[in-house]
């Protein structure tokens, strides 16, 4: 009698193992009911879970984190291009040609309190627009936020902020700005954000980044436009800090493509 209770408590248990190993691929990974049994969400064990973007996730606990993207909803997207223009497996785990992109997995809070500590950003907005990407920066960076603002504020027509930032760039003009940053020297890398002008960024950031002696830092440029790219606002960056190490820069009106960015540079951890 105690030998078919023990078999059969370890069919039980057996069973249950499965069970949960069908509704869950590692710790935190589950998947939905009814209509949504076949996808996949993330669940932080905290009370959150991830959604609205990229997370680098060690999902099966092997200590390699692989990125997945989410919805706002938190479904992960599979065997599809993300919004912001990634390829991800059916799995999936973000790739880059068929390889897929990996790192040394950390622990959550690392993750969260990435290095912040060296790190600074800048940018100049008119709209709300570039404003939102440097908060998205700093959200998953930590680091220090300024906001670049002229004396003189720009006119609240359009038009008349155009005519105006036209004739600046004419002039190579140096508009005195409101911000200031103390120790300077402690950063090692400034991100550096601002609305595409005429082609390049708006003279006030140059103001900014002539203030200061940035030379052996890294310098990485985000811009937002209607279409122009940052080619043009790097080299011209490149110019005014000759000694700083200018990253290529990034246009980042989807503000869900900076962490896979930052990722690629090495920036996050």
């Amino acid at each position: 009698m105690k030998r078919k209770r023990w078999i059969f408590l370890c069919l039980v248990s057996a069973l249950m193992s499965l069970c949960f190993g069908m509704t869950a691929l590692a710790a935190g990974w589950k998947t939905g009911t009814g209509s949504n049994q076949n996808r996949w969400w993330y669940d932080y064990e905290d009370g959150t879970y991830a959604k609205s973007g990229w997370q680098w996730l060690d999902g099966n606990q092997d200590g390699t984190a692989e990125c997945y993207y989410f919805d706002s909803e938190g479904w992960m997207a599979a065997d599809t291009v993300t919004p912001d223009g990634y390829q991800v497996n059916r799995d999936g785990a973000w790739v880059e040609n068929g390889v897929v992109v990996a790192r040394e997995a950390q622990t959550q809070k690392e993750e969260k309190n990435a290095i912040s500590g060296n790190q600074l950003i800048v940018y100049f907005s008119r709209t709300g627009t570039t404003e939102r990407a440097a908060e998205r920066i700093h959200e998953l960076t930590g680091a220090q936020i300024v906001k670049i603002e002229a004396i003189e504020s720009y006119p609240s027509s359009y038009e008349a902020t155009l005519s105006r930032a036209e004739r600046e760039l004419d002039t190579k003009a140096r508009p005195a700005i409101t911000a200031l940053v103390d120790h300077m020297d402690q950063y090692d890398t400034v991100y550096v954000g601002y609305p595409i002008w005429y082609g390049t960024a708006p003279m006030p950031v140059f103001t900014f980044l002539e203030t200061y002696d940035l030379s052996g830092k890294t310098i990485v440029p985000f811009c937002t436009s209607g279409g122009s790219g940052v080619e043009t606002s790097v080299r011209d960056i490149r110019r005014s800090c000759p000694d700083s190490n200018v990253t290529d820069g990034r246009r980042v009106n989807d503000v869900s493509g900076i962490q896979p960015w930052l990722s690629s540079l090495g920036l996050l951890r």
